[in-house]
Parts: structure tokens; sequence; C-alpha cells
């Protein structure tokens, strides 16, 4: 299972501040993103590679980033406030 956490704008537009979802690993973070996409596909605009970035354990991810069973994923606006 890879927790996929959503944060500011993105968290408010789908809805929820978590989504799991059952992969068989590894995985990268397109193929999350393809993933989220297809679930919540009335959002594809907030969560495309151009707009929504991508942390994989903490650390910000490229779109090749290996991704493990039991790793989290967050998605996020380019910029957040406090």
């Amino acid at each position: 299972m890879i927790r996929i956490l959503f944060f500011a704008k993105i968290k408010d537009e789908i809805g929820k501040d978590f989504f799991d979802i059952k992969a068989e690993p590894p995985m990268t973070v397109s193929e999350v993103r393809n993933s989220l996409i297809s679930e919540f596909s009335d959002h594809e605009n907030i969560l495309k590679s151009g707009y929504a970035l991508c942390a994989v354990n903490q650390q910000i991810s490229n779109e090749d980033t290996a991704i493990q069973s039991g790793d989290e994923v967050a998605f996020f606006p380019p910029v957040t406030g406090g």
C-alpha cells in the first residue's frame, strides 16, 4: 500500500487529506500520478505534472522516482502558504 497525501489547493479540491492505493511496486511518481488522475478525473488539472509538485518520503521527487510499498507520496501546489 502507498499512502498519498494532498496539501493546500489540491486537498481542498479533492476533498481528502490522503488516499491509499494498492499497487505492485516498484512504481514511479508518474505512474502514481496517472493512477490518481484516473481516480480523480475531475481534478486532472491540479494533479498533472505541470502543476502539482511531488515529494516521496518528504524528499522532492521527479517523475522517474521509484516508489515502494509503504512509501508516503505527497502532492502539493508549487507555492503553499502558512
